[in-house]
C-alpha cells in the first residue's frame, strides 16, 4: 500500500465518523429538569374552558318540599317469581307449624350441625323437635294466618322448637348452655310473648301445683262463706235459747 492508499483510507475514515455517530461509553445524556411536574395540572385553554362551562349539565331545581321529595322517591317494581319449592315448603311449613299451641323461635348464628343433633336428642325427652325453615318460606307460611304477628322474629338463622304442650321450663334447660342459641320469642298456649315473658313463665309452678292452690283458695272462701252465713243463724239460736231460759226464771 502506498502513500497515497494510507492518506486516501485515513481521510474517508474520518468523514465516516462525522456522518455516523457511534456509541461511546463515556458519552451520556441528562435531563435539565430535577423532576417532571406530574402534580399540577395544565391549565384548559381559555377556549376550551368557555366551551366545556357552556355545555355542562345543570340539575333543574326541586321545587318541591323535602318531606315530598322522599315520600315521592322512585320504587323499581320487583318482579316475583313463583317459586314451586319455596311454595311447597311454605305449605308444608304451615300444616307442621300453624297448629301448635307452643312454638319458640332461637337465633343460631354459628350452631354447627353437631351441637344441633345433640339439642334434638335432648328436646325430644320433653316431646319437642326442632324445625328448620328459612326466613322466606316462614314468611309466606305465615301470611295471613294467627302467627303473622311472629314475622319480626325472623332475621338471620333461626330454629323453631315445637311441641304440643308448652314445656318452656324443659326448652330452656336444655339449651342454657349453649351460648350460640338466643331466645327470641315464641307462643305458649296460643298467646305471643317476648323471651323475657317466656323466661318469667318457666319460673312458674305446673298446672298440677297451680289447680291445687287454686282448689284450695276456692275451699277456704266456701268456708268462711258458710261460717258467715252460719254465724247470723247461731247467734239468733242462742238468744231465743237464753231468752226462754230467762222467762222460766221470772214465771217461776
Amino acid at each position: 500500500m502506498g502513500l497515497n492508499e494510507i492518506m486516501a483510507s485515513s481521510i474517508c475514515g474520518n468523514c465516516l465518523t462525522k456522518l455516523v455517530p457511534t456509541w461511546s461509553p463515556f458519552l451520556m445524556q441528562v435531563r435539565g429538569m430535577k423532576s417532571v411536574n406530574t402534580r399540577v395540572k395544565r391549565p384548559m385553554h381559555i377556549t376550551r374552558a368557555k366551551l366545556m362551562e357552556l355545555t355542562k349539565y345543570k340539575r333543574p331545581k326541586d321545587l318541591r318540599s323535602m318531606a315530598e321529595q322522599c315520600s315521592m322517591r322512585y320504587k323499581g317494581e320487583r318482579i316475583q317469581e313463583e317459586n314451586p319449592v319455596q311454595t311447597f315448603m311454605a305449605k308444608q311449613c304451615r300444616e307442621q307449624l300453624t297448629n301448635k299451641p307452643f312454638i319458640a323461635v332461637f337465633n343460631r348464628e354459628g350452631l354447627g350441625m353437631d351441637e344441633l343433633s345433640a339439642l334434638r336428642r335432648r328436646l325430644k325427652k320433653a316431646d319437642i323437635s326442632i324445625k328448620l325453615y328459612g326466613n322466606d318460606v316462614t314468611r309466606e307460611a305465615f301470611l295471613g294466618t294467627k302467627l303473622e304477628n311472629m314475622m319480626p322474629l325472623f332475621v338471620g338463622e333461626n330454629i323453631y322448637a315445637v311441641g304440643e304442650k308448652p314445656a318452656v321450663k324443659e326448652l330452656l334447660k336444655a339449651t342454657k348452655k349453649l351460648d350460640k342459641l338466643q331466645l327470641l320469642g315464641g307462643l305458649v298456649d296460643n298467646r305471643l310473648m317476648s323471651a323475657k315473658q317466656m323466661k318469667d313463665y318457666s319460673k312458674l309452678p305446673d298446672i298440677g301445683t297451680l289447680q291445687g292452690q287454686l282448689a284450695g283458695i276456692l275451699s277456704q272462701s266456701v268456708g268462711s262463706t258458710y261460717n258467715l252465713l252460719q254465724r247470723n243463724q247461731e247467734a239468733l239460736v242462742a238468744n231465743l235459747g237464753q231468752w226462754m231460759k230467762q222467762r222460766e226464771e221470772t214465771s217461776v
